[in-house]
């Protein structure tokens, strides 16, 4: 059979399809081969051909691997100079199972990346050669498979990100307005953490199908990058439009995902862009998308924003933090403040809780909301976790050692949690600090595994620790887990006690945690407690403690002495 010219759709920039399943299962043999006739990338049918596994494949030059056909080789060097080849012949290939007929097909990586130069080389199994004349079954086969790896995504069925872009390219060509919702899921590295790979992936899964069954027409549900999603909606809508579509998706999302074993809400964040108001090209429309997306997530996420130039501030800062931040516990920047923790029944002072401050010698205190996520993000967070520990335990015994024994309540993320060394840290502080430690743990922390959890909240107060789960209600929790786990105490999120159209729903919500708190015999905190009328709620629906502005701000360790004393002679 002579060469034929190829007529099908052109690859698309990357070579993640190469890692499908489906292409195992259908007998297809893939390779990337970059301009210099070496292989980027190639999967096992590829491999099988050669003798050699795909790692060993990765940087070999493709015209040294003999156990291919020399007419598929030359055909590989002559592509290399065209602008766009397009080539298919059968050609027979030895096997372990004997010579076997392949398909073999040649196309241009379309890329405006580093891989634009690339080249694919796809070859379809079509069984042991029989001399039978070759058919169009076995391209026809493959056209379709290739469309799939590359137009849908693998794992939820949604629109690939390479069909989107191809969408968007086609609707920015002929000048069309629409608008983009970057979609992604609050803390989903953590989820990760604690239901692992296949468990993320069934919230994926979920959160996709949700997606779906929402958005009406023609609105298009897209995979993008990572665990984001993008919602294409063509038309001229412009920005109200998508506030909709987003307010929509927003309010879906408070409510749970349906998983094999149980239920979960896992909120999201938005960010909006418009074109042409927002971009006028493609990359420059997806990286302002992302932007408003990032926004969203640095305003506590749950919310959605619309992409605006002064954003790129933030964005600068978020890299301004990531490089000073390194520095700032070995500089000796980080400081911890305290708040108390009163008994509303008493006024009498319960302890405090520990938290962290950075001083820098230019910007001055720099608030923890403002940085503590970005040391969640880049890794640092265990490090000034167990700096934070030793710290409270420190303090802890110069305040016992002056006869002010406080108890000190230090925040654990959920990060640290995945720290392998954390209880011996936690062992050996409590130590240090004659036994005046609690660790609060967030709800986000404690999802997944909760026998593992169980059993750690367990090791803690086996100690000497309380066990506070803190920012309850804010997302993944239930009142049912709190029968669960080892809970000394809860502390309700302050978003409980702000004023506005929730607060009806806020407050039936507290008046039931504290009804199955007092059933398992658990003591409750209000955080964020600021006006007396908020008090005077708390008190009467039985909420046995508080803190927040009302009390007292966090402050410096030295200012903590005065401040108790001056509170006992009231």
């Amino acid at each position: 059979m002579s060469p034929t010219p190829l007529a099908s759709e052109r690859l698309p920039r990357d070579a993640g399809p190469l890692d499908h399943a489906l292409s195992e299962l259908l007998g297809l043999a893939l390779a990337l081969v970059d301009e210099q006739g070496r292989i980027s990338q190639a999967n096992a049918g590829f491999g099988m051909l050669t003798g050699l596994r795909p790692s060993q494949l990765r940087g070999c030059a493709v015209n040294s691997l003999r156990s291919l056909p020399a007419p598929l080789l030359d055909q590989l060097a002559k592509a290399a100079s065209q602008p766009d080849p397009l080539w298919q012949d059968e050609l027979n290939c030895p096997t372990p199972e004997g010579d076997h007929r392949y398909l073999w097909q040649i196309q241009r990586l379309h890329s405006a990346g580093p891989a634009r130069r690339q080249l694919v080389l796809c070859g379809t199994d079509l069984g042991p050669d029989t001399g039978a004349e070759p058919g169009s079954d076995g391209q026809d086969l493959q056209n379709e498979v290739l469309h799939t790896l590359v137009y849908e995504d693998e794992l939820t069925g949604l629109m690939s990100r390479y069909a989107l872009r191809e969408r968007l390219l086609s609707l920015i060509e002929c000048r069309d307005e629409f608008g983009l919702l970057a979609i992604k899921p609050r803390d989903f590295s953590l989820l990760r953490d604690n239901f692992g790979p296949d468990g993320a992936d069934e919230v994926l899964v979920a959160a996709a199908s949700a997606l779906k069954t929402l958005l009406p027409a023609p609105a298009v549900v897209a995979r993008s990058l990572g665990v984001e999603f993008m919602v294409l909606m063509p038309g001229p809508g412009g920005i109200e439009e998508m506030q909709r579509l987003g307010r929509m998706v927003l309010q879906r999302f408070t409510q749970p995902l349906s998983l094999k074993r149980t239920e979960l809400v896992v909120p999201v964040s938005i960010g909006i862009a418009c074109h042409p108001m927002h971009g006028a090209e493609l990359e420059e429309l997806l990286r302002n998308a992302d932007t408003a997306l990032h926004s969203a997530q640095e305003d506590g996420g749950r919310t959605q924003r619309v992409y605006d130039p002064r954003m790129q501030q933030r964005a600068r800062e978020r890299l301004w933090l990531d490089h000073h931040l390194r520095k700032a516990l070995e500089l000796q920047q980080l400081e911890l403040h305290y708040q108390p923790k009163l008994d509303l029944r008493t006024g009498h002072c319960l302890g405090v809780e520990a938290l962290l401050r950075w001083r820098h010698p230019k910007r001055g205190l720099i608030r923890p909301d403002l940085f503590i996520a970005r040391a969640e993000d880049n890794g640092q967070i265990s490090a000034i976790g167990r700096w934070v520990i030793v710290s409270a335990a420190s303090q802890a015994a110069q305040w016992r050692a002056q006869g002010l024994p406080t108890r000190i309540a230090v925040n654990i993320s959920a990060r640290q949690f995945q720290d392998a060394d954390l209880l011996r840290w936690l062992s050996e502080c409590q130590r240090a600090a004659h036994g005046l430690l609690d660790v609060e743990l967030t709800e986000s922390s404690v999802i997944g595994d909760q026998q593992r959890t169980a059993a750690f909240m367990q090791e803690c107060r086996g100690l000497g620790y309380k066990v506070y789960l803190d920012d309850f209600g804010t997302g993944f929790s239930s009142l049912a887990m709190l029968a669960r786990l080892p809970i000394d105490v809860i502390k309700l999120d302050r978003s409980f006690l702000k004023s506005g159209p929730e607060q009806e729903r806020s407050e039936a919500l507290m008046k039931s945690v504290v009804s199955v708190a007092k059933e398992l015999r658990l003591s409750i905190v209000a955080e964020g407690v600021e006006t007396i009328a908020q008090e005077a709620f708390l008190r009467d629906i039985g909420v046995q403690s508080a803190q927040g502005w009302l009390y007292a701000v966090a402050m410096p360790a030295q200012e903590y002495p005065a401040w108790l004393q001056s509170r006992q002679r009231r």
